[in-house]
């Protein structure tokens, strides 16, 4: 096997793995605890830490080289992960449960940059961007299959479900140490030496006319996708199940499902055109057909358009993804890819946070439906005002 094969083998079983302590550790709360308040805090637990730290996460990465870090944050997650079942044993309780949880989220701040930034080690140059289409339609397959599998293992084993997780964590550890690429630079790490790094990939971030006009316009166009993802059961359940929780629990997995499958023909065909088609105007039309397809979405009267819908969304997702992170790689230089490639996951989730609380407490007043064609309609003006900037349209 090559070395990108072994790296995609251990993401795919890692990312198989990740629904299942989300899952979980919800369950776990509100089954304790009987309360909103302490299962929304467990949702946020796993994902906060990646929007408050994934600025410094990157330059660790960058500090011990990708793939050293991927590998140490996967044992760390795997002892961290599969301690919460003892753990909640305790007197620490669901508070040591959360802890846990919360520190392997510091270590995925650091792991999700360094993959990004270890692919173009991995692959040629003119093989980039069907690398990363590679990767984006496997992680979409495999969370749904998480998801989906994460339900059955919760109801089964309750929270020893937590320990399937760190098996996930401990094959791709395994999986990560068959992947061979040149060891970084040895250079000593300290915390003035992160903060140093942090402050040089930010910089470089903003002072790179085509990293600084990508990353605004991603960020302005992306903003949907939260409304999108948290509406989307609401719209399911009220639209289209009649209020019926069980039924829209049901119809939420169908869609899952064809978002998933339109996630994964784009990443089978995208390979074929990204060759072809500047990378700019890829990221552009991409957006472009995203924000359209959301505007229908809001607007479809009954559940099969919508599910034709939802299909087109998810190939649209992955068309603009690919070139995104194609060109922050490629406009790099490889000693900073980790960082930037950390602060632009930092961004984008610490821009989301506000919009998910926002949008879902207009839904509450709202119709679902208008709020994502809404959001469908932001996206669509930014797309097209971004066809108007050399900077963002012209890149190769």
């Amino acid at each position: 096997m090559t070395p990108f094969a072994y790296f995609w083998l251990a993401q795919a079983v890692s990312r198989f793995g990740d629904p299942i302590t989300l899952i979980a550790l919800a369950t776990v709360s509100y089954r304790q605890t009987h309360s909103a308040l302490f299962t929304a805090i467990a949702v946020l637990i796993a994902t906060v830490p990646t929007a408050l730290f994934g600025f410094m996460g990157g330059a660790i990465a960058d500090a011990v080289g990708p793939r050293r870090a991927m590998i140490g944050c996967d044992v760390l997650r795997c002892v961290l992960v599969g301690l919460v079942p003892t753990v909640m044993r305790t007197d620490a309780g669901l508070i040591g449960a959360y802890l846990c949880v919360f520190g392997a989220g510091l270590c995925s701040a650091v792991f999700n940059p360094a993959r990004i930034a270890i692919i173009p080690d991995l692959v040629s140059p003119e093989r980039l961007g069907e690398a990363n289409a590679r990767v984006a339609s496997t992680d979409r397959m495999v969370e749904i299959l998480g998801a989906l599998a994460a339900g059955l293992l919760v109801a089964a084993l309750d929270e020893l479900a937590f320990f399937v997780d760190a098996l996930t964590f401990a094959a791709s550890a395994v999986l990560l140490t068959l992947v061979r690429t040149q060891p970084p630079p040895s250079a000593g790490i300290s915390v003035g030496s992160i903060l140093r790094d942090t402050a040089t990939g930010a910089r470089f971030l903003f002072h790179s006319a085509v990293l600084r006009a990508n990353t605004v316009f991603s960020l302005l166009a992306q903003l949907a996708l939260p409304v999108v993802n948290g509406l989307t059961p609401v719209l399911l359940i009220r639209r289209f199940a009649g209020g019926d929780v069980t039924l829209g629990a049901e119809l939420f997995g169908t869609a899952e499902a064809s978002l998933a499958a339109g996630a994964i023909l784009a990443g089978l065909m995208l390979p074929e055109y990204i060759g072809h088609v500047p990378k700019g105007r890829l990221l552009i039309g991409g957006f472009a057909a995203y924000g359209l397809l959301l505007l229908l979405l809001g607007a479809t009267p009954s559940f099969l358009p919508a599910l034709v819908v939802l299909f087109c969304v998810g190939a649209a997702n992955v068309v603009f993804l690919v070139p995104n992170i194609t060109i922050s790689q490629e406009v790099t230089p490889p000693e900073m890819r980790a960082r930037v490639a950390g602060a632009r996951i930092a961004l984008l989730n610490l821009t989301w946070l506000p919009i998910i609380a926002v949008s879902g407490a207009l839904a509450d007043q709202i119709d679902a439906g208008f709020l994502i064609s809404a959001a469908g309609l932001a996206t669509l003006l930014v797309a097209i005002g971004g066809s108007f900037i050399p900077a963002i349209r012209d890149v190769p």
